[in-house]
């Protein structure tokens, strides 16, 4: 069951919405590097398919890497320093903790066999080399494929240059397999024109056509929406026309960036006013956009009315200037890089480039203030996901405030305004990035300067870089009190006790958080209520003050009722409510508190806060004595404290003794070794796996019995556990689903048995158990390892079969 269905993207590889034609070489070539290089960079000029290739490659390659291959695209990034993040958010890696984004990234591929895929490097070519060489160096498995119009020029990188598809000087023989350029020009033409095909009648003129273009593919797509309007032998004559009037009148070449240039032109020219300007005012966007924030930015009253862009738009993804993706969130639209580029060129050339890009702002702006206002509610996750989707764009939006000093303002108020958005997706150090850039600029003493340096100590707390956010704090209830914001000094007062409870000085926090409630409420601030009741509530349970902390819990809890589609204040509030009431000896209502937690953090994918619910329910299976499950759920959310915290268990006392409380009980019982292979086990679970694993009393104790003495001694308990199920003739796909564990882990097990007790086959295993468990009921000494099963089975092949 897959209950992570929360907002953030992961880099997995695009599906390939049209079908991919040509390039064995250029497939082979790269899977026969990959054998020996671990830095592969494909180049060429824009428009070739390097990116078509790589992500081709990328799959083709797929099954050799046990920890996968994940895709980051760059092209929509522009801030270098915002690399490793990007990088870190397609590994699923969220900036919960102060660590730099580069050593987070390291850490987490350190002992990974891993393909890394990193598309369009060329604008962001340095930062892409020193991330590349640090990532090589830390990680020995790691492989990287890399696109870019340049080399990166990193020791051992290996360039693979890709060209045009192939074009033959003469037509090739009819009965022979046409060549790739004239198959690419053939398949979408087909797609473009029913009914059209390549024959006898017209194959010279598309050859020439591919000829006259290159072989370029992006150039022959552009071509080939032109079908539709315009006759194949027409359109050869046009294109013909244009580049004689570019090289004077010769019939020459021209060097490839200018054949697609013109290629692209050409297409431009043939387009209707309205789709020129629809073009040009696109290329603001940064990777993918909706309709209605088409409709706002690029419309306006007289050359493009709001009824005509999506006319425009349509026409423009019919001929391949607009790309359409399906997304879960409905269709959206993308432009290639060369064609933004061009673009981008017309756009500053008409002068409506800066009223563009505030038309651009003032969208993401609104996208932002609309968001501060809604995400408590019902439509949190669907708000989340559309901000993940829309993540570039607000970078672009962000990044053009803090580069116009006359727009400082308007980045304090956006970067302020995500501030859910930062917590709830992970996104903590790209928040204080912004919120730091933004609160340089903008010296204003205003109320979101107050709120935006809170938010800025808040995220530093959580991080654990509690040092050096006393000032902030100071500088807010200064301001605060200057401009008699009072909502603004109530938070001020919550998270200076916040950051000295978190320092373990928690004189006076009890009365800072009640007096920071009782402003609070004379205020009407009820987000500011729902959170200081787990916020505080977490630092009364942490002091003692047991029932006073879940009473702060539940009264956030009933202030959250009337939207229970919220997930993020629930979620917080139902976890420390379920500490609180774990040590008051109330476990069955702790259990019950922090399912009902784990499948809201399930659904927001909060690494951290999943994280502290499997803490939660390991407590509870080692007070059931089952502890395997113990070692299995503390192995998974040890991984996932990797992936997101500096410190596991935010470096609280309580929280530690209770994990060892756990723990031990868990050892004694399995063994050093048995202990650690479980660990090890959850750790490697994949995650949708874990929270079915946790939510199942079922798979709490499956305990099949298995005989402790005699030749399966040197087994482990889950080894023991796996022979036992393989006597009684399950699968391994069977045993899988048995123990809430992958059919791979249960494979791992299966050759582990055979290697140890020098078996070959299943049957011997079943004998093994059927005869030791025989004569443990009868009492009878089990037999030396010479004379186990082994002498009189049946031969097997010695491959594991594969069930």
């Amino acid at each position: 069951m897959n209950r992570s269905s929360g907002p953030r993207t992961p880099g997995d590889l695009p599906a390939e919405a049209t079908s991919f034609v040509g390039r064995r070489l250029e497939l082979a070539q790269v899977s026969e590097l990959l054998t020996r290089a671990r830095l592969v960079t494909l180049t060429g000029p824009g428009g070739v398919g390097k990116t078509r290739t790589a992500v081709r490659a990328a799959h083709e390659a797929r099954g050799a890497f046990s920890s996968g291959v994940r895709m980051v695209e760059l092209s929509a990034l522009r801030d270098p320093e915002l690399l490793a993040n990007t990088v870190a958010a397609a590994l699923d890696l969220p900036e919960q903790t102060a660590r730099p984004a580069l050593e987070v990234v390291a850490d987490h591929l350190e002992d990974r066999e891993l393909l890394l895929l990193l598309d369009t490097c060329e604008h962001l070519v340095d930062a892409c080399a020193v991330l590349c060489d640090e990532l090589l160096r830390a990680a020995p498995r790691l492989r990287i494929v890399a696109t870019s119009r340049q080399p990166l020029d990193v020791p051992g990188e290996h360039v693979l240059a890709i060209g045009p598809l192939g074009v033959p000087e003469a037509a090739a023989p009819r009965d022979g397999e046409e060549c790739d350029a004239v198959r690419l020009f053939a398949d979408r033409a087909s797609a473009a024109v029913a009914g059209f095909t390549v024959g006898d009648d017209n194959r010279s003129d598309v050859l020439a056509l591919c000829r006259r273009l290159d072989g370029i593919p992006l150039a022959i797509e552009l071509a080939v929406s032109r079908l539709r309007a315009v006759s194949l032998d027409e359109m050869l004559t046009r294109l013909d026309d244009r580049f004689r009037l570019l090289t004077g009148g010769r019939r020459t070449s021209v060097p490839r960036h200018q054949t697609l240039r013109t290629a692209i032109g050409w297409s431009h020219d043939l387009s209707t006013e309205p789709e020129r300007l629809l073009w040009a005012r696109l290329s603001v966007f940064a990777g993918e956009l909706s309709l209605e924030a088409a409709e706002s930015v690029c419309a306006d009253d007289r050359a493009l009315p709001v009824d005509d862009v999506l006319t425009s738009l349509i026409a423009l993804v019919e001929k391949s200037v607009v790309v359409r993706v399906e997304t879960p969130e409905g269709t959206r639209y993308r432009m290639l890089d060369t064609i933004r580029e061009y673009g981008l060129e017309r756009l500053a050339a008409s002068g409506d480039e800066e009223r563009t890009r505030c038309r651009h702002l003032a969208y993401f702006l609104d996208v932002a203030r609309a968001f501060d206002e809604e995400w408590t509610g019902d439509s949190q996750i669907p708000l989340l996901r559309a901000l993940v989707r829309d993540r570039a764009n607000v970078r672009v939006a962000l990044e053009y405030c803090v580069t116009t000093p006359r727009l400082h303002g308007r980045g304090l108020e956006m970067a302020t305004a995500l501030w859910g958005y930062w917590h709830a997706t992970g996104l903590l150090t790209e928040g204080r990035y912004w919120l730091r850039r933004t609160l340089d600029g903008c010296r204003d003493e205003t109320p979101t300067r107050v709120k935006a340096l809170w938010l800025t100590s808040w995220y530093m707390d959580i991080q654990g870089e509690r040092g050096g956010n006393e000032e902030l704090l100071a500088e807010a209830e200064r301001i605060a009190a200057r401009i008699e914001d009072r909502i603004g000094a109530a938070w001020t007062l919550a998270f200076q006790a916040h950051r000295r409870y978190f320092l373990g000085r928690m004189e006076g926090c009890a009365a800072d958080f009640e007096e920071a409630r009782t402003r609070m409420t004379a205020l009407g601030d009820d987000t500011g209520l729902r959170m200081l009741g787990f916020y505080g509530g977490l630092m009364l349970i942490l002091s003692g003050e047991h029932q006073r902390g879940i009473d702060w819990c539940d009264d956030s809890l009933a202030r959250g009722a009337a939207q229970p589609a919220e997930q993020w204040a629930r979620s917080w509030a139902l976890w420390v409510k379920s500490v609180g009431l774990w040590l008051r000896g109330e476990h069955e209502a702790a259990v019950e508190c922090a399912r009902d937690g784990l499948r809201a953090k399930a659904a927001l994918h909060d690494l951290m806060g999943l994280a502290h619910f499997l803490e939660g329910l390991a407590w509870h299976a080692a007070r059931l004595r089952h502890f395997e499950r113990v070692a299995l759920l503390q192995g998974a959310a040890d991984a996932l404290w990797r992936r997101a915290a500096k410190e596991a268990r935010f470096g609280i006392p309580v929280l530690h003794e209770l994990h060892g409380d756990a723990a031990g009980p868990a050892r004694a019982a399995l063994g050093a070794d048995g202990y650690h292979d479980a660990f090890t086990e959850g750790a490697g679970l994949p995650l949708d796996t874990v929270v079915d694993l946790a939510l199942d009393d079922e798979s709490a104790a499956p305990d099949v019995p298995v005989p402790r003495s005699g030749p399966a001694d040197g087994l482990t308990p889950r080894e023991r556990q796996v022979a036992a199920l393989v006597s009684e003739g399950l699968t391994n796909r069977e045993i899988a689903a048995r123990l809430v564990v992958s059919k791979r882990t249960v494979d791992s097990h299966v050759e582990h048995i055979l290697t140890k007790l020098g078996f070959t086959s299943r049957s011997q295993i079943a004998a093994l158990h059927t005869d030791a468990a025989s004569r443990a009921r009868t009492g009878e000494a089990p037999p030396t390892r010479a004379a186990t099963p082994r002498a009189t089975a049946p031969r097997a092949p010695s491959a594991v079969p594969k069930v």
